[in-house]
């Protein structure tokens, strides 16, 4: 018996663990979010009419994001 309660005990530390982990890892993507949308204010894209930004990301939506960096990293 006493091994199905430090069985048991075990399975509700890891399931606080994950727990703990995605949150941290929530946290991390809202972070990331954050720091995206800082660099495209800073960025070319976040001084150009909303217009141009939203036909460029038009366009890269028919590229995707592997052609366009392809085709960026060429000119």
């Amino acid at each position: 018996m006493a091994r199905k309660g430090s069985l048991e005990a075990e399975r509700a530390a890891i399931a606080k663990e994950r727990q703990a982990l995605e949150t941290r890892e929530a946290k991390l993507r809202d972070s990331e979010r954050a720091a995206s949308v800082e660099l495209m204010q800073k960025s070319v894209l976040g001084k150009a009419p909303f217009e141009r930004v939203e036909s460029f990301f038009a366009a890269l939506a028919k590229l995707g994001l592997d052609e366009a960096e392809k085709r960026l990293r060429a000119s």
